[in-house]
C-alpha cells in the first residue's frame, strides 16, 4: 500500500529512534500540524497507511534523510546536506 514502509523503519532503527521518538520529531518538524501517535508510526512501518506528499517531507525531515531515499532507496541520497 505504501513504498516506504520498510526504508522508514530501517531509517528510525538506525538512528535508534523509537516510534514515540519520531512521534515527538514529527511534531516538531511541522510545526505541531501533524500530532502523530506510536499506531500511526506502526500503521506505516507495516505498510498498512498511506502517507501523503506532505507526509512524506515531514518523515524525511524528521528521520534527516530525503525523500527520494525514502520512496527509492537511493543511496546517494540517503542523507540530506546540512542537517
Amino acid at each position: 500500500m505504501n513504498q516506504i514502509a520498510d526504508r522508514l523503519r530501517q531509517r528510525r532503527r538506525a538512528l535508534k529512534m523509537t516510534q514515540d521518538r519520531l512521534c515527538g520529531r514529527l511534531s516538531d518538524v511541522t510545526d505541531g500540524r501533524w500530532i502523530a501517535d506510536r499506531q500511526e508510526i506502526f500503521r506505516i512501518e507495516a505498510g498498512g497507511r498511506i502517507v501523503s506528499d506532505v507526509e512524506l517531507v515531514a518523515l524525511a525531515h524528521a528521520l534527516e534523510c530525503t525523500p527520494c531515499w525514502l520512496l527509492l532507496g537511493d543511496t546517494e541520497a540517503l542523507v540530506k546536506e546540512g542537517i
